[in-house]
């Protein structure tokens, strides 16, 4: 590589190659101004570096401001064995110079990773050694020399393949982690492949299954057949409503000493239980379903979420077994439905409040979690959806749990 100066070269004179322009991290626009008056005050410090053909390989923004105040700028041209040495100065020229973030660095890391390998097979190809500092893997080097991990790399890459423009720009500007952007594509990654396995499967339902596309309210129910309702209803404060729609609907439909089981919110639970007991329904218990997946946050009480409550209500007199008041559930993942809950509990409950082909509710159906318990306990087993798409999932999934349990 070689390096003279051109200082007869006019600004018509000088290209900007796409390729390389998408390099340059762009400067933040205080940091850009700043520079632009320095180069106003005291005309261009640095040397624009370009090569042979006029293509500028560092200095694009000093060249822009350049554009912006029609002054004569100053030229270096580098010259370089090949095209790949040419890039791979173009990449270590920003890395060195500029203070970037570990998305940007890593950003820049991958095309320097594919010119290094690109260099050490030419090398091998040749039969010549590689130079002093350039032995080792290819990915061990770029990671040393970027100060970026390669889990980070190779969580970069992804990101980068995988998500969406916006997503990408909220990482580069380090408005979101490289690990939580990771995150979500996985996560989306499941839910597409889940969605394309759920389009093979044709709907068939257990004969002990009947679902309904249609609110719970509208349900004919017949009075006092079901032996437990097993539920997640919604908790924002505009759904809470519906819990007493459930509890009016309980009143009707349980057996006598039936329960209905139904996750609720911490900050409701008062009222709640004031409006299950106006039907005449009996507070038997609180449960407690220990989180073992990722933890919520509550900043209104300062508190880090490690249960969710369930309540245990009881029409007439309860004269079961005895219960475990809390499970430790199993975190399986929300990719078709962000409030999906585990199977653990349902499991759990199912058995021990019920015997089999007693009837279990679900007027929450969701995916069908609840559903998939009572049919694997050899249940039988109502639900009701509102959400076409999510009944449609819970249709193919009951369908499934249904050729499980005849295997």
């Amino acid at each position: 590589m070689a390096l003279s100066e051109k200082t007869n070269l006019k600004l018509e004179d000088i290209s900007i190659s796409e390729e390389y322009e998408k390099l340059v991290p762009p400067l933040p626009a205080k940091e850009y101004n700043q520079l632009k008056s320095s180069i106003r005050t005291n005309g261009l410090y640095l040397p624009i570096i370009i090569n042979e053909k006029g293509t500028i390989l560092d200095g694009h923004h000093r060249h822009r401001i350049c554009n912006e105040l029609q002054i004569q700028g100053k030229y270096k041209v580098k010259k370089f064995e090949s095209k790949l040495l040419e890039k791979k100065f173009v990449i270590l020229v920003n890395l060195d110079r500029r203070q970037l973030n570990d998305f940007q660095r890593a950003e820049l890391a991958i095309p320097l990773l594919e010119i290094e390998t690109e260099l050490a097979k030419e090398r091998k190809e040749k039969g010549t050694l590689a130079p002093f500092g350039a032995k080792g893997k290819a990915t061990e080097k770029v990671s040393k020399h970027t100060g970026v991990s390669t889990r980070t790399l190779e969580r970069v890459k992804k990101i980068i393949e995988k998500a969406p423009e916006e997503l990408k720009e909220k990482a580069r500007r380090g408005e979101k982690s490289i690990n939580k952007t990771y995150q979500e594509i996985i996560k989306q990654e499941k839910k597409q492949k889940r969605q394309d396995s759920l389009k093979q499967i044709q709907v068939n339902l257990p004969e002990s299954v009947q679902l309904f596309n249609k609110p719970f309210q509208e349900l004919g129910i017949k009075n006092n057949s079901i032996s437990l309702i097993f539920t997640d209803p919604p908790y924002t404060e505009n759904c809470l409503y519906l819990y007493d729609d459930l509890a009016k609907q309980a009143a009707r439909v349980l057996r006598d000493g039936g329960s209905l089981l139904c996750y609720s919110p911490h900050y409701a639970l008062d009222r709640i239980i004031t409006m299950m007991k106006k039907y005449g329904l009996k507070y038997q218990w609180p449960m407690a379903i220990i989180h073992s997946g990722p933890k919520a946050s509550q900043h209104g009480p300062r508190v880090f979420v490690g249960y969710k409550p369930m309540l245990w209500f009881v029409k007439g007199k309860y004269e079961g077994e005895y219960m475990q008041d809390t499970v430790t559930s199993e975190f399986q993942g929300k990719e078709l439905h962000k409030w999906a809950q585990s199977t653990v509990e349902s499991d759990y409950y199912i058995e021990k409040l019920t015997i089999e082909n007693e009837i279990v509710y679900d007027p929450f159906l969701g995916q069908g979690t609840f559903g998939i318990s009572a049919v694997k306990k050899k249940r039988q087993f109502i639900g009701a959806e509102i959400n076409s798409e999510h009944f449609q999932t819970a249709q193919k999934l009951l369908s499934i749990s249904g050729d499980t349990k005849n295997e």
